[in-house]
């Protein structure tokens, strides 16, 4: 081979911006659509494939669950072997996921279809980023993660509107399969937008790559790293989503829990002295401004939605609303946080990363709101219109912060782990959201533990919105912090230093 032809097999040619933005929008669509309408099939499952309660809770948390299992590896993936063969694998696996999901003749089946889609969307999410990050630098870049939040706001709208349709209009033995379906139009047609529009890897790795070996120049994935990190995931998760774990297990699996974290930090110490590159990469874990972001991105993201888990289920329980009418409570959050999301790149542009502390100062209003209305016994008529409003300024603060705080923290990436950074951020804010639901959950029902049937009251709904208002508040103060506040132009020049 001549020296011009190594050296072109050397560089990965970069998509256009325009299929970059296609891909990232369909993907958006397919995962996030599929996470706002599973909720919904939970009771014809129930009826159908008959089952009991602790079957429908993995059914529900499984693909959580594999979500984050399928980050840690995909990051790393992604940027050793190329975005192309990560995305095109975590779509099939999604779709066929899915079809799994609305095929299946028993749970076990259904389950199993949403493990295979969880393993999916993490592949597909970290190359999503990984590829927003490669292609958009600056403004650019908090646009086109603008565009993506907008995504996940129409999927919020979309998918319980088509969802009630079809479990309204079919027969419910095909009504629930149909809704487990939705998602595979959107996974088709971007998976052939990505077969047929993205370039294929370099034949050959780069000789300079940071995830190859310095000692023998070998691609390194750190693969038993990889696995004791995902057995870590698995222990911590797995007491939130069994209750037979968490009543009787908690032990075992804190002490298992212990055990791994000791063998990955003697692993990860072993493999740096080796002078190999550790799963935990030197580049990401020493930037102030990366692990910064990380905090904040998952003190604010596990308050978000534990704050919309307490609401809802308020609406449909404490109220006694029904859900048509809690979910058109919501629909105007929804929409202010897509008009949001398309300005959240003007304010970044003018204000900088303050717009990320204003963001997270307006949804600590809405929340300081909502607890008024509650401490205040205001009529319930009152309160819900406390609510709406309060849920439609959190709607315009989640909107105007989430595409800067992305686009500031992955900033601080090396070019040659954007997707690597992009997987560990997905996965502290993936970590904070399932225990940050469980624990507000255990507050909202904390006072019918003794009724028989769970209910939720203002009481618990004021301490579950104390909570979340209290982790947003540890989020404004990280910040604050001036390594946080600098414009998109700053963070750049970080994204291209050496790993």
């Amino acid at each position: 081979m001549s020296a011009a032809a190594a050296a072109a097999d050397d560089v990965t040619p970069c998509p256009s911006a325009r299929v970059v933005l296609v891909i990232a929008l369909g993907a958006g669509l397919a995962t996030l659509i599929d996470s706002a309408v599973v909720n919904y099939t939970a009771p014809a499952v129930t009826r159908e494939l008959g089952a009991d309660t602790a079957a429908i809770q993995w059914f529900l948390a499984s693909y959580s669950l594999t979500f984050g299992l399928g980050l840690v590896p995909a990051g790393r993936l992604g940027d050793a072997l190329g975005r192309r063969g990560p995305l095109v694998v975590g779509l099939a696996l999604f779709l066929l996921g899915a079809l799994a999901c609305a095929l299946a003749p028993v749970v076990a089946a259904a389950v199993g279809g949403r493990v295979v889609q969880g393993l999916g969307a993490g592949l597909i999410s970290a190359q999503v980023m990984g590829l927003i990050q490669d292609g958009f630098h600056g403004p650019a870049r908090v646009r086109a993660f603008a565009a993506y939040t907008a995504a996940g706001a129409t999927a919020a709208v979309l998918g319980p509107a088509v969802a009630a349709g079809l479990l309204t209009l079919l027969p419910e033995w095909l009504g629930w399969r149909a809704v487990l379906g939705i998602s595979a139009p959107f996974s088709l047609a971007t998976l052939v937008v990505a077969l047929r529009r993205l370039p294929r890897a370099p034949r050959s790795p780069r000789s300079d790559d940071p995830l190859r070996s310095r000692a023998r120049g070998r691609l390194s994935l750190d693969l038993p790293g990889v696995a004791l990190l995902g057995t870590l995931v698995l222990l911590a998760t797995l007491p939130v989503i069994d209750p037979g774990v968490a009543s009787s297990g908690v032990p075992a699996v804190a002490a298992g829990g212990i055990l791994v974290i000791v063998a990955l930090v003697l692993w990860e110490t072993r493999e740096a002295r080796r002078r190999r590159v550790p799963l935990f990469a030197p580049a990401l874990i020493r930037s102030v401004g990366f692990v910064s972001g990380n905090a904040v991105a998952a003190l604010w993201f596990g308050s978000v939605l534990a704050h919309s888990s307490a609401v809802t289920l308020f609406l449909l329980q404490g109220a006694a609303l029904g859900a048509p009418l809690t979910a058109l409570l919501l629909v105007p959050a929804a929409l202010v946080r897509i008009a949001a999301s398309l300005l959240s790149a003007r304010a970044h542009a003018r204000i900088g990363g303050v717009v990320v502390a204003l963001g997270l100062g307006l949804q600590i209003l809405a929340s300081l709101g909502i607890l008024a209305a509650l401490g205040g016994d205001a009529p319930l008529t009152g309160l819900l219109v406390v609510v709406v409003a309060a849920e439609a300024v959190s709607g315009i603060a989640t909107g105007l912060l989430e595409p800067p705080l992305r686009a500031i923290t992955l900033g601080f990436a090396p070019a040659a782990l954007h997707g690597s950074a992009a997987s560990f951020l997905q996965l502290t804010q993936r970590f904070s959201a399932t225990f940050c639901v469980a624990l507000v959950s255990g507050l909202l029902l904390a006072g019918s533990a003794g009724a028989g049937v769970a209910t939720v009251s203002r009481e618990g709904l004021t301490a579950a919105l104390a909570v979340c208002t209290g982790l947003l508040g540890g989020a404004l103060l990280i910040a604050l912090l001036p390594v946080l506040r600098r414009d998109s132009s700053a963070t750049e020049v970080s994204s291209r230093t050496p790993a």
